[in-house]
This record gives C-alpha cells, structure tokens and sequence, in this order.
C-alpha cells in the first residue's frame, strides 16, 4: 500500500510543478519521474494481489489443543 502512496506523491508533484507527461511535457525529467510513479503503482497493486491471493491459499488453523490435565497426587 506503501508503494501505490509513494507512486502516486511523485506524479503528483509532477502535476502541481506543471512538469508531467500527464499534462503533455514531454522531456527526459518529466518521463523519469512519471515513469517511477507508475512502477510503484503497479508494484503497489501487484504486492496487493499477491497478498490477497496468498491469503486465500492459506487453510485456517488448527484452534491451540489445551494441556491434557494434571491428576492430583
């Protein structure tokens, strides 16, 4: 979730600096800083659904077995 937060704080400097692809400035910056927005929202989106997935390939557990019980002596 990090990643999706982070991706999108870059693109959004782009936007309000007015130096985004987003917006139609094409340069070398601007492509760069775009272009590692959307890897980490993608990466972002990719851990998400590998969590997801991998949460539901998990069988519940066991409830914990109590101690057998001690005889009195």
């Amino acid at each position: 979730m990090k990643s999706i937060f982070w991706g999108a704080v870059i693109i959004a400097i782009g936007l309000v600096r007015g130096d985004s692809v987003f917006r139609g400035d094409f340069n070398v910056i601007s492509i760069f800083f775009d272009a590692l927005g959307v890897f980490f929202i993608i990466r972002g989106i990719i851990a998400l659904y590998q969590a997801k997935h991998q949460e539901a390939a998990v069988p519940p557990a066991a409830p914990p077995q109590s101690p057998p019980a001690s005889r009195p002596r």
